[in-house]
């Protein structure tokens, strides 16, 4: 899960294709990949918790927050991920999520929330 919340956050979009089960692929996944990262910034992934996915197991579930920035509004993803290992490699097969948004009160000098080391005014205020 790391591994693809770091793609998504580089723009990795051929990562994500090929960490992504082949049965769930579409014709154009990864043009879809590219539109919808357009406007998100990722920001920051929490693990909450995980199942199986150690070496010798052939599934496993992660579940986790990522927070992302889309078109100037904060939101939280929140997602129970599937897991197969294959051919020696993990895919992502499914997740159930849940997607909300965030509401700060910040002051202009409090630090920001993305955690930049940089103050709010100066950074996202």
């Amino acid at each position: 899960m790391r591994s693809r919340f770091t793609a998504f956050s580089l723009q990795n979009f051929q990562y994500l294709l090929d960490t992504l089960h082949p049965s769930k692929r579409q014709d154009d996944e990864l043009a879809s990949l590219q539109q919808s990262a357009q406007n998100t910034r990722w920001l920051q992934l929490t693990i909450l918790q995980t199942e199986s996915g150690q070496a010798g197991d052939g599934e496993g579930l992660v579940e986790f927050t990522a927070s992302f920035e889309e078109d100037g509004q904060l939101y939280q993803l929140h997602e129970r991920s599937q897991f197969v290992f294959q051919q020696q490699q993990w895919y992502y097969t499914e997740g159930d999520n849940q997607v909300s948004p965030i509401s700060l009160k910040i002051g202009r000098n409090d630090a920001c929330w993305c955690q930049s080391g940089k103050k709010f005014k100066k950074c996202h205020g």
